[in-house]
Formats: C-alpha cells, sequence, structure tokens
C-alpha cells in the first residue's frame, strides 16, 4: 500500500508498505486503474478497466484519452504523514520549512479525490484571470463540495466538482 507520494523538484517519489502474501497482492492489484480524461470540457473520471479503444465523454461526448494502470486509492497515509511532521520537528534539517509545509498540504490531500484540476486551464479554456486559489476552494466548500489543494501544482485543486461545476464557479469569481 501507498503511505507517502511527492512530486518535488524534478522527481516523483511514493513509498510503499510492503505486504507479502497472494491474498493482499490480489487487492493490490484491484487498486489499479485508469484515468479518464476530456480535453475538450476537462472532464475526469476513474476507471477499473477499459472496455473500449475509443471512451466518450459523459458530460461533453468527445473522445476522452486515459493514463494507466495507476494506483487509485489513497496516496497518503494521514497518520504517516503526523509521525512524519513531528519527526521533522525533533530534527534540524535545512529544508524543515519545505518538509513541513509538503507534509501538511499531504496530510489535507489524503482524504481528497485522486484526480485535480489546475486552475489555469480551466482559465485558459473560458479566456478569464486565473483566480486566486483560496478563493476558488472557499467557493467550492460554500457549494458543498470538497475542496484541498495539492501539493503536485500550486494552482491544482481536488475537488469531487464536475468539470462543469468548476468551470460555473471560476466564471463567477471572476465576474464578482
Amino acid at each position: 500500500r501507498v503511505i507517502f507520494s511527492h512530486s518535488t523538484d524534478h522527481y516523483i517519489r511514493v513509498y510503499v508498505q510492503i505486504a507479502y502474501g497472494a491474498q493482499k497482492a490480489d487487492a493490490a492489484v484491484k487498486s489499479l486503474g485508469y484515468v479518464l480524461h476530456c480535453f475538450n470540457c476537462l472532464h475526469r473520471e476513474t476507471a477499473k478497466s477499459l472496455f473500449a479503444k475509443e471512451i466518450a465523454c459523459l458530460e461533453c461526448g468527445s473522445k476522452m484519452d486515459y493514463a494507466g494502470p495507476l494506483w487509485l486509492e489513497k496516496i497518503f497515509d494521514k497518520e504517516f504523514c503526523e509521525l512524519m511532521a513531528k519527526e521533522n520537528m525533533h530534527r534540524t534539517l535545512r529544508n524543515s520549512g519545505k518538509i513541513a509545509k509538503l507534509l501538511s498540504l499531504a496530510k489535507e490531500e489524503a482524504e481528497a479525490p485522486a484526480t485535480y484540476y489546475v486552475l489555469d486551464k480551466i482559465s485558459d479554456k473560458l479566456a478569464l484571470p486565473v483566480p486566486a486559489v483560496n478563493a476558488v476552494l472557499q467557493v467550492l466548500r460554500e457549494n458543498g463540495f470538497q475542496a484541498f489543494s495539492t501539493h503536485f501544482n500550486s494552482r491544482g485543486i481536488r475537488t469531487d466538482a464536475s468539470a462543469f461545476a468548476m468551470q460555473r464557479l471560476v466564471r463567477k469569481i471572476a465576474i464578482v
């Protein structure tokens, strides 16, 4: 199982806890799947398997691209993040501030949906200025959606809002 992962500077690291046994291996394989992405409307979804080479977007009907197989389960263990944060406080490390920020974001992201939206992409699509991340997070939460910053991209937001809901809310923020 994945206990921590991060994209920092020019690399991506994944930390896993290895468990032995055929049943545990079978369970791990069930955590793999695909991320489907529509470049037309920005809709995304996950799927455990692909049945067709051409998949139509449920939102706009365009052809979706996909990546995978990928790990679709949690990529952060909240308790492990807390342990690392405590350890970071007790050590004198050159990058302790940067590490603390990464761990804080990861801990928040632990319960977030698998995919994220990049505000620059949504704003480009709408021909609007890029809104502040915190403003979008606030509006998403006020509208009943889960919303989290992601450490993978400083302009990225993990949310359960649809692509159309994201575009509507970004448009609303830009007009205000």
